[in-house]
């Protein structure tokens, strides 16, 4: 982790192409006197590298790099938005060993594992946090211009909502906590290889697969559900 919070938040916000000139310019004169935001700094830029990585394999074509690296400038908050940096050092190390992704079924569920881990690393995993699913649904449909389906999962807790993008087109996810399982529903945008391969998860028998850190991820038609174990996902599917 960085040397300090303050700290933290201008090497996370410098990665999301959030920070101030002002700020950039403090932590390039930082940086060679802090191993520690040295080593944070390499963990954010691997993180990025990793998930473009996998967004290539999905898509066949590089992006720009605030689309691949999960965030877009002014989406969210940067107050209070600390990542876990042992976890998504883990995502990028996990994701960067696999190197050049030939498989793109593969690469849409790295995709979708890697957002949803990198969610839940950071202090406030949502966008938009509401427990209550009309409020979520006007968020989506002013984020979106689209209605999204919220669902009372059974045994869940509804956190809220996040963008995000999937083969580098915009989405949402749908975050919740059931127990001590984390869980991820993704809406798979129209026409992108997420969702070639959702349907074609969605037709098979058992309908979910494993990433490559372990998470089951489970579809049904225009869904994937992201979480610990495949019974926590189907049952997220199920409530639709």
């Amino acid at each position: 982790m960085a040397c300090d919070e303050t700290w933290l938040e201008i090497l996370s916000a410098w990665h999301d192409g959030e920070a101030t000139e002002e700020e950039v310019a403090r932590a390039r004169a930082h940086l060679p006197r802090c191993a520690a935001c040295r080593s944070t700094r390499g963990r954010f830029r691997a993180i990025g590298a990793a998930l473009r990585s996998a967004h290539r394999g999905s898509s066949g074509e590089r992006t720009r790099t605030g689309a691949a690296s999960g965030s877009l400038p002014g989406w969210r908050s940067r107050r209070g938005r600390l990542l876990a940096g042992a976890l998504a050092a883990a995502v990028a190390v996990a994701l960067l060993i696999r190197g050049a992704v030939t498989d793109g079924r593969k690469a849409v569920v790295d995709e979708l594992e890697a957002r949803h881990l990198v969610a839940f690393a950071r202090a406030t995993p949502c966008d938009f946090a509401s427990a209550d699913p009309a409020a979520v649904r006007e968020w989506i449909a002013g984020q979106l211009g689209q209605r999204v389906e919220v669902p009372a999962v059974s045994g869940a807790t509804l956190l809220g909502a996040r963008r995000c993008r999937l083969s580098g087109v915009p989405t949402v996810s749908l975050l919740y906590r059931r127990g001590d399982e984390p869980l991820s529903l993704f809406v798979a945008p129209p026409g992108t290889p997420t969702a070639r391969e959702n349907a074609r998860l969605a037709r098979a028998s058992a309908g979910c697969t494993v990433g490559h850190l372990g998470a089951a991820v489970c579809a049904r038609p225009g869904l994937f559900a992201v979480a610990p174990t495949s019974g926590t996902a189907m049952a997220a599917l199920e409530s639709f």
